[in-house]
């Protein structure tokens, strides 16, 4: 494995890594693996679909993070993986397993969460758990190297995920692919959205003006959403082009319910929890 120098500091990411059950997945000889997500955010199908066919085209897997029910992830697919998107941030507490029992209701076999704007604690760490979720992707570490997944206290496996769309227009971070931390050690797991993706917007200003004018925007007419669709160079377009460039390099992408079961059997078999614990 090779040394990384980040800051002028030479790193021997080899020994960052020793034991860790997923350590060849943090890309620490290139970029070789990508885990692409979405988190779909009350999208109409049809964005969704949009998604779905633009993966598919590239031969990858994606990991889609469901706020809602949709007819197009109730399908059974090697393309894609549902987790729950679960929406806390306007529930009180009192709520918050209820809202994680709708969403287990409509995807049963999901294993996986991310919270919708991020928001996770011990308290909902411990409801999910309760539901059969061995994993949440719900820390986000905007452009930073050695990203990687840990066990956490009740056994959940937690993944910090590194790139998505809408913090990079939230930045106003131009669309240039040597901004985008991609080639540094670490898990790469980026994400977007289907609405964004579909409008192709260059501000989340210009998706604001759009799904505002809906009580619920699932059921927007695609004639009427069509109308706001930016034909120049957008964030949609920079997606793609993220796409082309982990295509050069001959990226693999993974589910993270498969990582997420690699590493609870790796804790297994090498004690790797405790020893994380005693250092």
């Amino acid at each position: 494995m090779s040394n990384y120098l980040e800051n002028n500091i030479d790193i021997d990411v080899s020994k960052q890594f020793i034991n860790d059950p997923l350590a060849d997945y943090y890309n620490l000889n290139g970029l070789e693996n990508v885990i692409l997500t979405c988190d779909i955010d009350w999208a109409p199908e049809y964005a969704i679909e949009k998604v779905l066919e633009t993966i598919d085209s590239f031969g990858y897997k994606i990991n889609m993070f469901a706020t809602h029910k949709s007819n197009l992830l109730m399908q059974n697919s090697d393309l894609f993986n549902v987790g729950i998107h679960p929406n806390f941030t306007r529930l009180k507490s009192a709520d918050y397993e209820s809202e994680v029992k709708r969403l287990k209701d409509i995807y049963p076999d999901s294993v996986g969460t991310r919270s919708h704007r991020n928001f996770f604690g011990q308290n909902i760490a411990d409801i999910v758990n309760n539901y059969g979720l061995i994993y949440d992707a719900s820390v986000f570490l905007w452009n930073q190297s050695f990203c990687q997944a840990h066990v956490d206290y009740n056994e959940m496996v937690r993944f910090s995920y590194c790139w998505e769309d809408g913090i990079h227009l939230d930045t106003n971070t131009p669309f240039d692919i040597s901004l985008v931390n991609i080639d540094s050690p670490g898990l790469k797991i980026i994400n977007i959205h289907p609405v964004l993706f579909y409008l192709n917007t260059i501000t989340d200003n210009e998706r604001r003006v759009v799904t505002s004018q809906y009580s619920d925007f699932t059921k927007a007419p695609k004639q009427d959403v069509d109308k706001y669709v930016n034909e120049n160079y957008g964030i949609g377009d920079f997606y793609i082009q993220l796409l082309n460039y982990f295509k050069s390099k001959q990226v693999k992408t993974h589910f993270l319910e498969d990582l997420s079961f690699k590493m609870l059997e790796g804790i297994k078999e090498n004690n790797f929890l405790e020893q994380k614990v005693n250092n």
